[in-house]
């Protein structure tokens, strides 16, 4: 664990990813203060919308870049020497992986909308708090969910442009396709995810309760990670 959190502190890319999601919500923070909406609901939409995607994406790639590190950078061998059991390695990177994406996650939507209310509140337009907490804190559970996903194609496509590439596929066009089977479409990735945040954040209507949405979610991700995990055991690693 303790090799997966130095990687975390010495290596640039996550502190990119980090820096980069930072430096989307404090553009929208400030587009919000220099633009200043009238309707009430755009302090809202906006921060869930932009840093919502932003962020998925963020956790995505920052799933699929520790799964492939040590396949990109040809240290694996190494790893593997330090740590031969490989289930610990892998356990060990996939605790890390939604543990940063939650805590991560935590502090984007804390900060987002943080910087949405001060927008408001500048410019006298009263928002719903409850609503604008809910929809942002909402959209963590999802963000680490997207992070496991990116782990699970990382591990099977073993280099960080096909785990990314396929992650995307996934995520925007997979559920379209097998949304065309019947009674197929309410237990999708994207239906499943969409149900969770709008469970947890109180809003909207939703096709499958809480307690569904939290268990195939964690399907999926099991589903898409088992294939990867199984090869990785298995496999003749070089």
């Amino acid at each position: 664990m303790n090799a997966e959190l130095l990687k975390l502190r010495y290596l640039p890319t996550a502190r990119w990813t980090a820096a980069f999601v930072a430096g989307v919500v404090l553009i929208v923070g400030v587009v919000l203060l220099a633009v200043a909406p009238k309707d009430p609901n755009k302090y809202i939409s906006i921060p869930e919308t932009t840093i919502g995607l932003t962020t998925a994406i963020a956790a995505m790639v920052f799933g699929v870049w520790l799964a492939t590190l040590e396949f990109s950078a040809g240290t694996l061998q190494r790893t593997l020497t330090a740590e031969p059991d490989r289930n610990r390695v892998l356990a060990h990177k996939l605790v890390v992986v939604i543990t940063v994406a939650a805590i991560g996650g935590l502090l984007v939507a804390a900060s987002a909308g943080g910087l949405a209310h001060l927008a408001a509140n500048r410019h006298g337009v009263g928002i719903d708090d409850g609503d604008l907490a809910g929809r942002l804190f909402g959209s963590v559970p999802v963000w680490m969910a997207g992070a496991a996903i990116g782990f699970g194609f990382g591990l099977l496509a073993r280099a960080p442009g096909g785990g990314i590439a396929v992650s995307l596929v996934f995520v925007l066009a997979f559920d379209g396709i097998i949304s065309f089977i019947p009674g197929v479409q309410d237990y999708t990735y994207g239906q499943l995810t969409s149900d969770l945040t709008t469970n947890i954040g109180g809003n909207g209507q939703t096709q499958n309760g809480l307690a569904v949405a939290i268990i195939g979610t964690i399907a999926w991700c099991a589903l898409i990670i088992a294939p990867g995990w199984v090869r990785f055991l298995r496999g003749d690693l070089k």
